[in-house]
């Protein structure tokens, strides 16, 4: 989830640079990766707006795979920084406890529209599923991203983003292949056990250091992911927003 929420902060700033340039964007990068996030309980019907039908679909269809339910939670952190495109995730593990999946629904608003529209993405609904697992310090992610995130995940992890519109089942049928075949690839290796909700949720924050530091490696944004996100090289006033994001001088002010 990390990582769509910094699509649409990095896009943000590309929509408005006068208004949100380079060094805002950048702090709203630091706000997100700069401090652990608080993952709350909260009841579905807080969230009138979530396609519910979608959570519990999902949560029969894992259910019925031997995935147990564990808790529906909000990222406040998240929320404080998105106040507007609040949302809830739903999280399982799997009978073997060994993959934790998160289901939910973003439903961008406002500019964040505008923001969809400006990195070729057209879906105004998000309905993701992501199954995670951790071997030995590696992080196996699968998820139904593919198109949306865009930007490159930490060494640490190794991401398969298929398209939008596979079936939920689909995403689990790859990412338990994947970690069958890690595991019978290096049978020394132990995936790290989810037994409690505890466990999920520091798994969930391993995972957020490991972005954390990968965007600080960066410098929030790298030159490769912003010509992703536009599908061209830079121009001048966008280089510029880069050097601005990434904290870096402008070469032509030391003429």
């Amino acid at each position: 989830m990390m990582g769509l929420w910094l699509v649409v902060a990095v896009a943000l700033g590309m929509r408005r640079p006068r208004g949100f340039g380079g060094a805002a964007l950048r702090a709203r990068l630091d706000a997100v990766y700069g401090e652990p996030h608080e993952l709350v309980r909260v009841s579905p019907a807080g969230f009138p707006e979530a396609d519910l039908e979608f959570y519990d679909r999902a949560k029969k269809e894992l259910e019925a795979k031997g995935y147990t339910f564990i808790a529906d939670v909000e990222d406040t952190t998240l929320t404080r920084i998105y106040p507007h495109n609040r949302t809830f995730m739903r999280l399982f593990v799997d009978a073997g406890r060994m993959i934790r999946a998160s289901v939910y629904h973003l439903h961008p608003r406002g500019v964040v529209i505008s923001m969809l529209q400006l990195v070729q993405l057209f879906p105004r609904h998000l309905r993701v599923i992501e199954l995670s697992s951790e071997v030995a310090g590696t992080f196996l992610v699968t998820s139904n991203t593919h198109g949306v995130d865009r930007l490159e995940p930490p060494p640490e992890a190794k991401v398969e983003r298929l398209p939008l519109s596979t079936p939920v089942l689909e995403v689990v049928a790859r990412h338990e292949k994947r970690i069958t075949e890690l595991l019978r690839e290096h049978p020394e290796r132990s995936p790290v056990s989810y037994e409690s909700f505890d466990d999920v949720l520091a798994s969930i924050a391993r995972a957020h250091v490991a972005m954390a530091r990968h965007r600080q490696k960066v410098g929030g944004l790298s030159r490769d992911e912003l010509e992703r996100l536009k599908g061209r090289p830079l121009s001048a006033t966008e280089e510029a927003f880069l050097r601005e994001v990434q904290g870096k001088p402008d070469p032509d002010a030391a003429k």
